[in-house]
């Protein structure tokens, strides 16, 4: 038989806190059922909560007999006064938490592919954070976290994130995190990594018959990659670490990955020399100066101020030409021409319908990246060419976090630091060009 307290139990053990009334009681049940969680008795039929508050207990509650030979011990099953039989009550209302990801999984609206990967990376997470600490489920996340065989890999008292989670990250915030997309990403084995680079190929001369071959050489010289050091700083509740692993996993998972790749998309694209960026220098400011195309304002570009930058670009692999611009940009400059052009064919791929995920332009793939121009009147809005044949991301090391309960020692909150290690290099294809392998489409500002 159902009870108060069986009732209580289940719906803590399901997301409910504070202090437990009738009316929140059914408040919750009542949320519950909208994402779709089944909620019922030991009969498969839907519970009456107001008749299960009210109910008594007919569990025989057994005196402590421990000490009498020939008793059972007081942790035995007990029985039920009505029908004898013995065992555990039995309410089932499944896992809310993980039916309700599913449903955001279902809707596009989830960080992880699946519930099961969010409740391994909340249990990592909320691990972590705690630090070797006891709380309420630590061992049912060792025990997660044991059967995913995902490790801790400590260093200096933080941990890494397991790299199983990294593509996660990096897919997160497909607004940001185009650098990555775009660039040559170099790992780093230490803080400071040169990588050669061919300025000038050989070349072939006609030669007469039993003439002389004049020698040429390839040339070379270096790119230099030195580990630049960014961190982020957040606050996380104890209450939303007592809170499922599934629910933490999306929010924590989020804040850290969306924090990298802002940063590493504003050095790689905004990057002036400045300590704002780290002194890195973005494709703002390298690339030659025939790279900057004549500028115009967003509403008098037309498709020859695209075909244009096609056309400019030098010592490119076709196969890997590609825009990149805000998801603004696209919408009231590129997908206004494309529509013009084309009224009654749409060669947008993946645009509107997509919720503006990648795109294409003029037969190219369109990459959307935030961090650039989203409104008129301002400059270097977009960007077209070669992306990974001219600029370079040196990964020194993945993401670390490590945690402190001082810092938000009067909100009774964890301050959790990541840090990371990148660079970000504009190298062009260092022959001199005039524009190179990447040439920008300018806006006035």
């Amino acid at each position: 038989m159902l009870t108060r307290k069986t009732l209580i139990d289940s719906l803590k053990a399901n997301g409910l806190t504070g202090d437990v009334t009738l009316e929140s009681a059914k408040a919750h049940v009542a949320r519950l059922a909208s994402e779709g969680v089944e909620f019922t008795d030991e009969n498969g039929s839907a519970i009456d909560v107001d008749a299960v508050w009210s109910a008594k207990s007919a569990i025989k509650i057994a005196a402590d007999v421990s000490g009498v030979k020939g008793t059972k011990s007081p942790h035995a099953p007990i029985a039920d006064e009505a029908t004898e039989s013995v065992g555990p009550q039995k309410f089932s209302i499944g896992n809310a938490h993980r039916k309700a990801y599913a449903r955001k999984v279902a809707a596009g609206k989830a960080a992880f592919n699946d519930a099961d990967s969010a409740e391994v990376f909340g249990a990592w997470a909320r691990a972590t954070l705690m630090k070797g600490n006891d709380y309420a489920t630590k061992k049912a996340d060792l025990d997660i976290v044991g059967k995913a065989q995902v490790d801790f890999n400590n260093q200096l008292g933080g941990a890494l994130v397991p790299i199983e989670f990294m593509p996660n990250l990096v897919w997160l915030t497909e607004q940001y995190g185009v650098a990555r997309k775009l660039a040559n990403v170099v790992p780093m084995s230490r803080d400071v990594l040169t990588v050669p680079r061919k300025t000038a190929i050989v070349s072939m001369s006609p030669i007469a018959e039993t003439g002389t071959i004049s020698a040429t050489d390839n040339s070379y010289n270096n790119v230099t990659l030195t580990a630049k050091k960014y961190g982020v700083l957040f606050q996380v509740s104890r209450e939303l670490l007592a809170d499922s692993a599934v629910n933490i996993a999306d929010d924590i998972a989020r804040s850290i990955a969306e924090a990298q790749a802002i940063a590493e998309d504003q050095a790689y694209f905004l990057g002036d020399g400045t300590p704002t960026y780290s002194n890195q220098v973005g494709l703002t400011l390298g690339l030659p100066s025939g790279a900057y195309l004549t500028a115009t304002s967003w509403g008098s570009m037309t498709v020859a101020t695209f075909t244009n930058a096609i056309g400019s670009v030098q010592n490119i692999n076709p196969a890997r030409l590609a825009f990149v611009c805000s998801r603004q940009f696209f919408a009231q400059v590129m997908l206004k021409l494309d529509k013009q052009a084309t009224q009654f064919k749409g060669l947008v791929e993946g645009g509107i319908a997509n919720n503006f995920g990648d795109a294409t332009f003029l037969g190219f793939p369109v990459y959307f990246s935030q961090v650039l121009p989203v409104s008129a009147a301002t400059n270097k809005p977009c960007y077209f060419g070669d992306f990974m044949g001219a600029t370079m991301l040196g990964d020194r090391r993945q993401l670390e976090v490590q945690t402190s309960d001082i810092y938000y020692f009067n909100t009774d909150s964890l301050a959790i630091r990541g840090t990371s290690r990148f660079n970000t290099v504009i190298h062009g294809d260092g022959r001199g060009s005039t524009v190179g392998p990447i040439a920008c489409v300018q806006g006035l500002a």
